[in-house]
């Protein structure tokens, strides 16, 4: 009798065992659940243990099959661990990742308040003719200093030019001999007093 009931409960702790290992494969989808039944399992694994001090008297009569029992036992426990050690492993993973996902729903509150905001400058058209006079302006004042620029830099090539002088050389035909060659040298009369 001590016997079948020791094989029961063998058989019930196997097949929970069983059970569970089945259920931690699926452990990320079901992490809450997972949470609940590895909670039962230890009330179980808890009971199994005071039934197993109470069976123990009777075991003692049985050297077989307690030999039997510690090995499967042991073996139950190794695969009780094995999956403490892959709940303790996706519990990490998952905090990784709700740490990851609050930090893009952060990033996403503060894209969707920035949207939020432009709606509201786009839907205001006194803001939006606003926005149009303050680009325009922007533009002009970038053409007006580029304009600038190149006048400066004109101004400054004509005054090298114009103070290294001309050196003598004159127009022909409408174009400068300044750098051509040969060059024309030209010399200029005093003027005939009358």
């Amino acid at each position: 009798m001590a016997s079948r009931r020791s094989r029961f409960v063998f058989v019930g702790v196997v097949v929970l065992l069983v059970a569970s290992l089945w259920r931690s494969a699926a452990v990320e989808r079901e992490k809450h659940r997972l949470a609940a039944e590895y909670d039962t399992a230890q009330e179980t694994l808890g009971q199994l243990n005071a039934e197993l001090i109470k069976a123990h008297g009777t075991i003692d009569q049985q050297a077989g099959d307690l030999t039997s029992l510690h090995k499967d036992l042991q073996s139950v426990q190794e695969r009780l661990d094995e999956t403490m050690t892959s709940l303790a492993s996706l519990q990490r993973e998952h905090e990784q990742l709700r740490q990851h996902d609050t930090s893009v729903s952060a990033q996403l509150n503060s894209v969707q308040a920035e949207k939020q905001q432009l709606e509201a400058k786009l839907s205001s058209i006194k803001e939006l003719k606003l926005a149009i006079q303050d680009i325009k302006r922007k533009m002009r004042d970038e053409r007006l200093a580029t304009w600038r620029s190149r006048i400066q830099t004109a101004k400054a090539a004509d005054q090298q030019r114009l103070a290294s002088g001309n050196h003598g050389f004159v127009v022909r035909e409408g174009f400068p001999t300044l750098g051509t060659n040969p060059r024309l040298h030209v010399r200029v009369l005093e003027p005939e007093p009358k």
